[in-house]
This record gives C-alpha cells, structure tokens and sequence, in this order.
C-alpha cells in the first residue's frame, strides 16, 4: 500500500513540476538566446515575474513529491543491492533537480533587475560569474536526474528487477526528452516552445506510475 502511495504522490510530483515547466517554457516565437553561453532569453524582459515565481514554487512542492515516486520504484527491485544504488543516484539527481529548477527560476528575475541599471554586458558579466561556478554540478546532477534514471529503469527492467514490460522504458526522462528533442529539429516553427523542458519531468513523474502499475503485477 505504501509503494502505491508514494507512486501516485511521484506522478502528482512529476505533473507540478511539468506545470512549473511550462511557465519557464512558453516564450513565443521572437524568443531568442543571448550572450557569450547562450543561456539568456530575450524574453526574460517581457514575461511576468510572477511566471519565474510560481514555477519556482511549483518544483519546491513537485521535486519531494516526484522522489517519493522514485523510491517507491526503489523499494520494489528484487535486487537489493541495484535498488540502494539507483536510490542513492536519484537522491543526489532529485536534489540537482530542485537546484537545477531554481536557477532557472532566479536567473530571469535577476536579469531584469540588473537590466534596469547595468548594460547587457555588465548583466551578462554579472550573470556569468554564477554560470561558471553552477555549471559543472547543474551537469552533473542533470545527468543523473535524467541518464542515471533511465539507464538504471532500462537495467531494472530488461535484467528483471522489476517485471514492468519492456515498452514501459519509452516513457523513462531520457526517452521523452528524446521525443521533445526530435519534435523541434523535424518542426521547429511549430514546436518552438513545447515540448521542452516539460519532457524529463513527465518522465520522472511516470516512474512513479510504474511504481503504481508494478505494485498491483
């Protein structure tokens, strides 16, 4: 009963931080990147901060509730020993992912205060002193959220730790990351925005609904 909780609270999880998302993602069409990395958006100066503030919110409530998801996962692999190392991976990657969140949240917020009274260089200097202090742990934590979960779920799930059914892989974060990757090099002016960063969310909170649907197997 318990596993089947924590896999519903995983995909209620998964569902806010999508949603918070989805306030960093819409952008429109005229977006584009700026600076030296490429990381700032010209649309940052016209969205509402209320957007960056909600979806920071969002992932605070989503990112506990997702890992719950992951752990029930977790307490259902026959083999232990696999079962303690994917919980300590998505431990440190769920962590990253509220982090990871966060910046993507403040950053916008501080770009626009410092816009009102610095020019586009200072900003993108001021700015870039944390992007080379955050990066290589944003790396780090982003890969083990994302390619440390899916690869760890494909093993799982291929060796017989968990007896999902092997199509049940195509909705682990890597793959639908994948998808939204793919949608946006076949068709760009039609998905500009969506699907992106939204994929590895909805990937995170369906662990959880694997963690449901192999609870009742």
């Amino acid at each position: 009963m318990t596993e089947v909780i924590f896999g519903w609270l995983g995909l209620l999880g998964g569902l806010l931080t999508a949603c918070g998302d989805l306030l960093l993602d819409l952008k429109g069409r005229d977006n584009k990147k700026l600076g030296k990395h490429g990381y700032i958006e010209s649309a940052w100066e016209t969205m509402p901060a209320w957007r960056f503030k909600l979806s920071l919110l969002l992932a605070a409530a989503g990112v506990p509730l997702y890992f719950l998801g992951i752990s029930s996962l977790a307490m259902q692999m026959t083999n232990t020993a696999f079962a303690l190392a994917f919980w300590i991976v998505m431990l440190v990657g769920a962590t990253g992912g509220f982090f990871i969140h966060a910046l993507l949240c403040i950053y916008p917020l501080l770009y626009r205060k410092l816009r009102n009274r610095l020019s586009f260089d200072e900003t993108e200097a001021v700015l870039n002193v944390g992007y080379d202090a955050a990066k290589i742990p944003f790396f780090i934590q982003f890969s083990l959220l994302v390619f440390g979960s899916s690869v760890m779920v494909i093993i799982a799930v291929t060796m017989g730790y968990l007896p999902l059914p092997v199509w049940a892989i195509v909705f682990t974060p890597l793959c639908l990351m994948v998808v939204g990757v793919l949608f946006r090099v076949i068709k760009r002016d039609w998905f500009c925005d969506l699907p992106g960063i939204i994929m590895p969310s909805l990937g995170l909170g369906l662990l959880g609904l694997m963690a449901v649907v192999n609870a009742g197997l």
